[in-house]
């Protein structure tokens, strides 16, 4: 027994040697390894092949709910015992005949056994699980760089599997994704010895008659693909595995701490798509932080909220969509990727905005609901500005302006104070406020027959949502015109300000949260407002109003808020995200159709608007929104101080460049982290 425990002790210090030898030696250049080498040995699942999940044992739960789908549902916990069969028979076999590996018959002979199933019941497992493999099987694009540049360069390849799938099964695989030339297929199923227990290098080396300084062996495994390579002079490439690669990092692993330990499918196919594509480079010389964050963090929510949508409309038998703008471009741009050929509503793109609807819904006086659109504050502006807002031109209402109490127009409005006057103005204005907004309301009403709005009887508006009050301008300006249409909104969120409009009848209705719940969601969109514009942003400016041109009637805009840096990065995060749209559905086409629970959706946007990294803080913070009235804006960053060195000389100075930020946890993490740790910060703010 003691000599046991001394054979344990004395192969953990070998083994941990040789790791050390290899993390002191081991040249990260894949291709000069490579080209001081004849024979290039490539492990294959989780090196140059892939799969479409998080874990390999979420193959055995598709299995099963796949199984249940078509057929009688199974009685028993079958990735539980799928999981536990292959090594449960490989040590009865190894007890019986020194077998290393077995093969997927062996497998479910063991399971046939020992759950008394059907022959006809484990057949169909056995197939599906193969089905499943080749579908959910895809090449690692980063890995298969070196493969062509073994092929390029005239290297003998071979692949060298632990694995328990039929050859044929795995040459399918390979060929299916482009390693279709190489010499040998070395897998343990087929020779009954693996890499882990160490007999298949031997076989290799005598299989080719290759001295091992010769041979170079590419794994993510580290004991079965360099400690045991190592073991027999095989020079080892460590290439680690990309779920493992992920969770090196800080951000990925903050957001894989944010779902359950076991992941739902949904969940793991999520991971799996993220991962795949954006960590299984080792360089960073491809690095587009801007299409990563779309492919990231702004596909899922596209996709979820989708695929909510178009359920919601098909129940509700809607017969027209229109995606307002500047939030549902690319709402609609996603709808109309992932409807193309199914028997759905038809959508359009509605050019709209609250200053474009709601002006030309005040009619006969002002009420409270007008003042709040006309007064709706915008810092560092003047009287003249707001008035210009509704084409009221201040230089000729100077003794109304002095009469509330304003010194002229170019008052600038502040404080509670200024907004009372600023609505007594526009109390004394009401008659030409009424005249412009009739104007704007009969060219607003062409434009809504131009795109067939008021064809329907039951029609759908998506934006972004919060308050619904384009929703409600629009149900009264159907009102004015005695036009009866039941028009229903489905938003991203509602907030429980929206509850006076559902409390007159109006259908709404949100996907991550309903009038402020669950509150989770709630506080996640109502502290990333700014951000969650930001991912729903379109390619022009906000919609002013429409006015007749010719024989049609078009929107006119405020001058586009985006400069060209903006708008690559823009057109980069939403390329990204529309391409995760793409690779989901094609992993729908292979399996059935996923649907995106709000909490499963909102987490990614959720882990970087409370738990940014520094780098994170520094390409967010320098966004900037904007928010025009008339010509003129008012511009925030998200996170940034234009003077950072003034800004921490200076207490009070710090305190309002903090509160004026848009994206506290940004600014925090950008200016506060050596100060004040966000760990601290949170401590103190909870207690």
């Amino acid at each position: 027994m003691e000599k046991n425990i001394f054979s344990k002790i004395a192969s953990k210090f070998y083994n941990k040697s040789l790791k050390l030898i290899n993390t002191l030696s081991n040249d990260t250049d894949l291709k000069k390894l490579i080209n001081n080498s004849e024979i290039v040995s490539f492990d294959i699942f989780d090196t140059v092949i892939l799969r479409k999940v998080f874990e390999p044992a979420d193959i055995f739960t598709i299995v099963e709910n796949l199984y249940n789908d078509e057929h009688k549902k199974l009685d028993i916990d079958f990735k539980s015992i799928r999981g536990n069969a292959e090594a449960e028979a490989t040590k009865i076999l190894a007890e019986l005949n020194g077998t290393q590996s077995i093969g997927l018959d062996e497998i479910y002979a063991h399971i046939q056994k020992t759950q008394n199933l059907d022959s006809k019941v484990i057949n169909i497992l056995k197939a599906l699980e193969i089905e499943i493999e080749l579908k959910f099987c895809v090449k690692n694009e980063y890995m298969h760089s070196f493969y062509q540049y073994c092929i390029d360069n005239g290297k003998k390849v071979i692949f060298t599997s632990d694995m328990y799938l039929p050859e044929y099964v795995i040459k399918k695989i390979l060929y299916d994704n482009g390693y279709t030339k190489f010499h040998k297929l070395f897998l343990s199923s087929v020779i009954r010895k693996s890499k882990s227990k160490g007999g298949l290098y031997p076989h290799i080396l005598k299989d080719l008659s290759c001295k091992p300084s010769k041979l170079l062996h590419i794994g993510d495994y580290y004991f079965a693909d360099v400690i045991n390579a190592m073991k027999e002079g095989i020079k080892p490439y460590y290439y680690k595995k990309t779920s493992e690669y992920a969770l090196s990092h800080h951000s990925f692993k903050r957001l894989r701490q944010l779902y359950p330990s076991k992941l739902s499918i949904e969940e793991s196919i999520y991971f799996a798509t993220i991962i795949n594509k954006t960590f299984t480079q080792r360089d960073n010389n491809n690095e587009n932080i801007w299409y990563d964050f779309g492919y990231v963090y702004c596909g899922i929510i596209y996709f979820g909220l989708t695929r909510w949508l178009t359920s919601q409309v098909l129940h509700q038998e809607i017969e027209h969509i229109f995606f307002l703008a500047r939030d549902g471009y690319i709402m609609h741009k996603a709808y109309s990727l992932m409807n193309q050929g199914a028997k759905t509503p038809v959508s359009k793109y509605m050019y709209a905005s609250r200053r474009a609807i709601n002006i030309p819904t005040i009619y006969n006086g002002i009420d409270e609901y007008s003042i709040k659109v006309l007064c709706h504050f915008v810092p560092n502006l003047s009287v003249a500005n707001y008035l210009d807002r509704v084409d009221i031109d201040a230089t000729k209402h100077i003794k109304k302006i002095k009469e509330v109490g304003f010194f002229d127009q170019n008052h600038i409005i502040d404080t509670d104070n200024d907004k009372d006057k600023l609505a007594k103005l526009f109390h004394l204005l009401v008659d030409d406020v009424c005249s412009i907004a009739a104007v704007e309301r009969e060219n607003l009403l062409i434009y809504l027959n131009q795109i067939g709005f008021m064809d329907a009887k039951k029609v759908a508006i998506v934006d972004i949502g919060w308050q619904g009050t384009i929703q409600n301008s629009l149900n009264k300006l159907m009102l004015l015109e005695n036009n009866e249409i039941d028009i229903n909104g489905y938003y991203l969120g509602t907030f429980q300000t929206v509850l006076k409009f559902a409390e007159k009848g109006f259908p709404m209705s949100g996907y991550m949260c309903n009038f402020s719940e669950p509150k989770n969601n709630f506080q996640v969109l109502s502290g990333g407002v700014h951000m969650l514009e930001f991912i729903f942003s379109a390619p022009h400016g906000s919609v002013i109003k429409f006015d007749k041109k010719n024989d049609e009637v078009i929107a006119i805009f405020e001058p586009n808020d985006f400069s060209n840096n903006k708008l690559d990065t823009i057109n980069e995060f939403q390329k990204g995200a529309m391409d995760f749209i793409s690779d989901f559905m094609a992993i729908e086409r292979d399996y059935k159709k996923i649907n995106i629970a709000p909490e499963t959706a909102i987490k990614p946007i959720s882990r970087l608007l409370k738990t940014p990294t520094y780098s994170e803080s520094v390409n967010f913070g320098n966004l900037k929104h904007s928010e025009y009235v008339g010509a003129n804006s008012h511009e925030s960053y998200f996170a940034k101080s234009p003077d950072p060195l003034k800004m921490y000389l200076n207490p009070i100075k710090f305190k309002q460049t903090y509160n004026k930020s848009l994206w506290k946890a940004g600014f925090r993490k950008r200016y506060m982290r050596y100060i004040l740790p966000e760990n601290i910060y949170c401590f103190f703010r909870k207690h």
